[in-house]
């Protein structure tokens, strides 16, 4: 069991194998070691630019992604496939066995080796997540890593930090004091020498063993074959032992055609590596075999004489959301995720790394190894999703990881707990009176109802007024004159349902829902991404939801355009922090911009990752109220970003990022001026 601390951290109790770190501890070490991690960045920044230059060169590529992820989608709603998959693989000579846990698979594996005390292994998530080296190994077999990354992570007893670049937080520094020291004499750092030593070393083992265990890339249906992709080569040597290939893969890895799989194949590859093709496309449909003597079937010719196919259910059966299992190992989510540049393997389950490992944790092992394995981490900013050859939504399945944390009695910390009971009480998550909301407006003369309502929201309306006293002196300059609620304003519910409280979520928006009707507002204006994401998003969860709902910036944009607002000169460089509820989550990126630009003699400087990509300030779903040293270091690294385009001006859409980098700046020697883009127009417009 999981349970809260006193200070509001999920504190680790023990289970089987021993205990566990609270997660306030694991984060303050990884925050103290982050520097360690810079070579797994520096990979991953060249994957990322590697993509970029290759993306435009296939053509169709957004037609290709669409495609996968229907693939995926109709493979594993579809229970006839999986049939016909074995059907067909047993029809050419793969032997396949399906186990329906993790501890049968390791035993089909043990006794399909026999009495052999060497097998060569390949890179398999699958065998990482039913712990099957470890359980060779104790039963006297000496397992053996072949790919380079696996290999240099077994010496090292390391954990791998990407699928496709087990070994790409080491150094060729540090992976010489590593080979150094297990064979006995110095290595120089050189990539030719490390390969040479460790290929010379697989090799040996490779000549000597019988059997051969890989995983599987994709299954085929129609053809019954198994697809393995690789680069290095040494999957087609592990697959070619004389005596026998034990393949371990999963129901999720099943296509219906080679068709399917090629496209994918190609996907993969890409977003797994940056390039357009891999070194080796391995189809195995059957073991070796000839008939050339006599037309008689010879098994074993210059390959295995037996394939076995172990397909592992693990509690796969028993999914009812499939979306956590259309991944295809790419590990490209992981390359600008937040969260995982700080936390690194921390954030994940064992097998499967990132948010969608933590959330396949929880369904795969339960609730509590998720949670172990960071779903409070997880700021639900949707860059995975983006980052993603098929989109999977795992900003949805962490809330519905959530969910099922609270149903459990594991969540919420006890200060989510705190919070979701002042929105309850209060509406608001500090507890803080009606009043107390509404006093920013205090002599502004704000009418209760109208055509057209401003929705303050919590954080502006309480701990950064500024912004919407500065929202109302814009809108009234460009004519508009808008409601206000006032203390009958409540929460728009997006904490709570980020953090998984579905419920507590339902009521604040029903009771939203009924206070503007009543206010007779046709439209609701808001300068909180957070309440505009999430009004936006009401017809999602409440189906007579009909809101019409304006985020402040485009209101702001179309006044300066028609010229009702017009703005005074400032030669002033600024960049944008595209906020993620406002930006990935809305896909509003143009008008902030166009505002920006429309100031006469400001320089507008573009951050590395921005729009689509922009990089979260760490603060959403509940990470800045459960892991607040997380928040405010994710936010440092964005600022860091900001600085690097020399602008002098922070400006944000989103008065809580606005917060957390200014909180971050505390602990900082780095400073730059952070504004609201509401603030900054406020200031400058022509009076």
């Amino acid at each position: 069991m999981r349970a809260p601390d006193q200070k509001g951290e999920l504190r680790m109790t023990p289970i089987s194998d021993g205990p566990k770190e609270d997660h306030s501890a694991r984060i303050e070490r990884a925050v103290r070691n982050y520097s360690k991690l810079e070579g797994m960045r520096k990979a991953f920044q060249t994957n990322v630019e590697s993509q970029d230059a290759n993306k435009a060169k296939i053509e169709g590529f957004e037609e290709r992604r669409d495609r996968a992820r229907e693939t995926r989608r109709r493979a594993l709603a579809d229970d006839s496939l999986f049939a016909q998959a074995i059907s067909r693989l047993r029809g050419n000579g793969i032997r396949v066995v399906v186990a329906d846990t993790g501890e049968e698979a390791r035993r089909v594996v043990l006794e399909e080796i026999g009495d052999e005390k060497l097998v060569v292994k390949s890179k398999s998530n699958v065998t990482k997540e039913i712990g099957l080296t470890p359980y060779l190994e104790s039963k006297g077999i000496e397992v053996i890593e072949t790919d380079a990354g696996d290999r240099i992570v077994q010496i090292a007893k390391e954990r791998t930090v990407h699928p496709t670049g087990p070994a790409l937080h080491l150094t060729r520094y540090d992976i010489a004091r590593i080979l150094s020291n297990h064979f006995g004499r110095k290595i120089e750092p050189d990539p030719d020498r490390l390969t040479e030593a460790i290929r010379n070393e697989v090799s040996s083992y490779i000549s000597k063993a019988s059997v051969g265990i890989t995983g599987a890339n994709f299954i085929s249906a129609e053809e019954g074959a198994v697809v393995i992709v690789h680069n290095e080569g040494n999957i087609t040597a592990c697959a070619r032992r004389p005596k026998k290939h034990i393949i371990v893969s999963a129901r999720e890895k099943i296509v219906p055609n080679l068709d399917e799989a090629m496209n994918l194949a190609k996907l993969q590859i890409l977003y797994g590596t940056g390039s357009l093709n891999s070194s080796y496309i391995d189809v195995v449909s059957a073991p070796s075999r000839t008939a050339d003597i006599e037309k008689k079937m010879f098994y074993g010719m210059h390959g295995p004489k037996e394939v076995v196919l172990v397909l592992v259910d693990n509690g796969r059966s028993s999914i009812v959301d499939k979306e956590v299992m259309y991944c295809i190992n790419c590990g490209s989510c992981l390359l600008k995720c937040p969260v995982y540049d700080v936390m690194g393997t921390e954030f994940g389950g064992h097998a499967y790394q990132g948010g969608r490992g933590a959330c396949y944790a929880a369904e795969l092992e339960g609730i509590e190894e998720g949670l172990d394995g960071g779903l409070t981490y997880c700021t639900n900013c949707g860059l995975c999703t983006e980052m993603c050859p098929v989109k999977i939504d795992t900003p949805r399945l962490m809330k519905e990881a959530r969910r099922k944390g609270i149903e459990a009695g594991l969540l919420p910390t006890r200060g989510q707990a705190e919070m979701n009971g002042n929105l309850r009480a209060a509406g608001n998550p500090w507890g803080e009176s009606a009043e107390e909301r509404s006093r920013w407006a205090d002599g502004l003369g704000i009418p209760k109802k109208g055509r057209v309502l401003y929705f303050a929201g919590c954080f502006p309306s309480l701990r950064s007024s500024a912004v919407p006293k500065a929202a109302i002196e814009v809108l009234r300059a460009g004519g508009l004159d808008v409601a206000y609620l006032g203390p009958e304003e409540g929460c728009c519910g997006s904490p709570v349902l980020k953090m998984g409280d579905i419920e507590t979520f339902k009521e604040l928006a029903k009771g939203n829902l009924k206070r503007i009707k009543g206010a007779g507002a046709e439209k609701v204006i808001t300068g909180c991404a957070g309440c505009f994401n999430m009004l936006s998003s009401y017809r999602q969860y409440l189906p007579h939801s009909d809101l019409k709902v304006e985020h402040l910036s485009k209101t702001i944009a179309d006044l300066v355009r028609d010229g009702k607002i017009k703005l005074r000169r400032s030669d002033v460089s600024i960049t944008y922090h595209d906020p993620c509820d406002l930006g990935r989550h809305q896909g509003v990126y143009d008008e902030p911009r166009s505002v920006l630009k429309a100031i006469p003699g400001a320089d507008l400087r573009e951050m590395r990752f921005n729009r689509e990509r922009s990089i979260c300030c760490g603060a959403g779903a509940g990470v800045k109220k459960t892991h607040p040293e997380l928040a405010r270091f994710i936010a440092g690294r964005r600022i860091d970003a900001a600085l690097d385009t020399g602008a002098g001006l922070l400006v944000s859409a989103c008065a809580f990022c606005e917060e957390n980098f200014r909180d971050a700046m505390e602990s900082s020697p780095r400073r730059i001026e952070v504004v609201d883009l509401a603030v900054l127009v406020r200031d400058l417009m022509e009076k």
